[in-house]
C-alpha cells in the first residue's frame, strides 16, 4: 500500500475484519420523506414549547433609553 497519507487507505482485505468485508454501503439519504400527519404533529408540538418570555439583555435597558431621547 503506497498512499500519499499514511492510514487513510483501506488495509488490504486479507487483513480487514469480517465486517469491513460484508459491510453493504447505503446512499447516504432516507428512504422516503416524513408523512405529512408526522410533520403537522412535530410542528404544532414546536408551537406550544416556545418560551413566554425572554430573559432581559443585558443593554436593552441602555437601547431604550438612547430611543427614547431622540
Amino acid at each position: 500500500m503506497s498512499a500519499p497519507n499514511a492510514g487513510r487507505q483501506s488495509p488490504d482485505p486479507s487483513k480487514q475484519s469480517d465486517k469491513q468485508q460484508s459491510g453493504v454501503l447505503g446512499s447516504g439519504k432516507a428512504d422516503e420523506a416524513p408523512s405529512a400527519e408526522f410533520v403537522k404533529d412535530k410542528s404544532d408540538a414546536a408551537k406550544h414549547d416556545v418560551l413566554e418570555s425572554n430573559p432581559k439583555g443585558p443593554l436593552e435597558d441602555a437601547a431604550k433609553e438612547k430611543v427614547s431621547k431622540g
